[in-house]
């Protein structure tokens, strides 16, 4: 309706030209004392050419019309596309900011230890290399996240493997963080990208790990939430601390409490997330631990 209305409305000068028309053949016929069949013959034989010219160039209008919102909506996604492209662009140097600035500090630990070697050298280069590997890790698989032509992988996945995989990854820091485990192996199934889920769980297990000192992880699944839990006896989180805890390069509180902080795990953690469509619970009291559960979707769940 409002495009026959924006019509007529670009055709006003053409319809108050045919108006003007047809009062000066009225006129001429009174003062000219010609008949009136002649002069409402002529108006209709005008009317009817204007019918013919509106009908021909609506449908032109028509296609302009057409032709003008799909420029719009062109430039609209193009806009919007620009507008992506340089917030990805300020989210990839932030990220790379931070994480530059993160890896100088085992790469100094480990300089120093060279500088100094004793006894427990070895042990504790292993644990720079773990973090320098950890963080190398990290930026490459952001990389691959905002790598939008990655494609998943989407299969039934081991929960148990990849958990017992991680385990022995991390069990140095297990042993040196005088941690204890609390883990029973499950036969459990999910619908997931292997990859990416393992990424996942290991951010949240090696957060886990980075808080907890001289006290316990347990990992479990549970049926009823169709989630997998990671419980820690760590410093905790406060909070107020906890809607923030998954923004890029936030650390709060803990943070300042420990230097291994990066703000980047739990951050790509919620972007992955996002991807397979996993839910990510936080539970969590001060000096007492936290709790992270990741929520599978219920139909991508299986013994």
């Amino acid at each position: 309706m409002k495009l026959i209305f924006d019509y007529m409305k670009s055709q006003s000068v053409i319809l108050f030209g045919y108006l003007l028309v047809c009062i000066v053949f009225i006129t001429i016929s009174v003062l000219a004392t010609i008949e009136m069949e002649y002069v409402f013959l002529g108006i209709e034989i005008l009317g009817f050419i204007l019918l013919i010219y509106l009908i021909v160039h609506w449908f032109q209008y028509q296609k302009l019309s057409d032709v003008k919102d799909d420029n719009e909506r062109l430039l609209n996604e193009n806009k919007n596309l620009k507008s992506e492209m340089l917030n990805q662009k300020d989210d990839l140097n932030a990220y790379f900011l931070m994480w530059l600035h993160q890896i100088k500090t085992p790469m100094t630990v480990s300089k120093l230890l060279l500088e100094k070697p004793d006894e427990t050298t070895n042990t504790k280069l292993k644990m720079q290399l773990m973090y320098i590997e950890q963080y190398i890790n990290m930026a490459m698989n952001y990389l691959k996240m905002i790598d939008h032509s990655t494609d998943m992988d989407i299969t039934q996945v081991n929960l148990d493997d990849i958990i017992k995989n991680l385990l022995k990854k991390y069990s140095l820091l297990f042993i040196h963080n005088h941690i204890s485990l609390d883990y029973q192996s499950n036969a459990k199934y999910v619908v997931s990208d292997s990859q990416w889920l393992t990424i996942l769980i290991e951010q949240i297990l090696s957060n886990a790990l980075k808080y907890t000192e001289n006290g316990k992880i347990s990992i479990q699944y549970l049926e009823d939430k169709h989630a997998l839990e990671i419980k820690d006896t760590g410093i905790g989180i406060r909070s107020e601390d906890i809607p923030k805890i998954f923004d890029r390069g936030y650390s709060g509180f803990n943070g300042r409490m420990n230097e291994k902080s990066s703000g980047l795990g739990l951050y790509l953690a919620r972007k992955i997330s996002e991807r397979l469509n996993i839910q990510i619970e936080v539970e969590s009291k001060l000096s007492k631990g936290s709790i992270f559960r990741l929520v599978f979707p219920t139909n991508l769940t299986k013994m």
